[in-house]
């Protein structure tokens, strides 16, 4: 999907704790990842073992603001990392991307779509799971069809004790996904369900499930 080879240069954006940075790192690729979370680049830092710096690096880096280097290959945002500010924070996000890889190089986005939460909501499910060391994490989601964002409760219980947090999340769908690369310099190449080289298509109870969206610099 990427073109992908031994020597590509590629950015994970963002990266979190590097569950893509470090397999691609190790199969030949150059890569940086780039997160806001010191610590998640902690714990990708901790896992690089002996990986050289010139395979594979992290950078604590804020992307509504351009990267201090391009001319990479490919970039990634996967894994829903888009919707938890402003409309114009997404748009500063992609041109980022698009700012980041050489002209052709491709930038893929993979993320939930309204059209699947609204599906999931319809069967009115909360979902649930009791993490290995016993605690039981329940979520508690609303959806406002009006913004298109979904509020969510996050309630855990268990030995370590009990809390809550909460996040807002804005749904695209995958026009005004699509729209958004467009505006911010990317063509449009393909639709994809999720990171997979299926085409995406809206069927089945979830409309497709996630969505991944190939682009390119042109």
């Amino acid at each position: 999907m990427l073109s992908l080879r031994e020597g590509s240069r590629v950015l994970d954006a963002p990266c979190g704790y590097g569950r893509l940075s470090l397999p691609l790192a190790r199969r030949g690729a150059i890569v940086v990842g780039v997160d806001q979370s010191a610590e998640l680049l902690a714990q990708a830092e901790k896992d690089c073992g002996d990986l050289p710096a010139n395979r594979l690096k992290y950078l604590r880096h804020d992307l509504r603001a351009p990267l201090p280097e391009g001319g990479f290959d490919a970039a990634f945002n996967v894994f829903s990392s888009v919707g938890y500010g402003a409309e114009s924070d997404d748009l500063a996000i992609f041109k980022t991307l698009r700012d980041a890889v050489r002209p052709g190089g491709r930038v893929l986005v993979d993320t939930a779509h309204r059209d699947l939460v609204a599906a999931r909501f319809s069967r009115g499910a909360k979902p649930a799971q009791r993490l290995a060391g016993g605690t039981l994490i329940v979520e508690e989601p609303t959806f406002d069809p009006i913004s298109g964002r979904v509020n969510t409760t996050w309630y855990w219980s268990g030995r370590a004790g009990q809390g809550h947090k909460s996040a807002s999340l804005r749904l695209y769908t995958a026009t005004e996904l699509v729209r958004l690369l467009q505006s911010a310099g990317l063509r449009f190449l393909s639709a994809h369900r999720g990171c997979s080289l299926e085409p995406f298509r809206a069927e089945g109870p979830d409309l497709g499930g996630p969505i991944a969206l190939l682009t390119e610099r042109a």
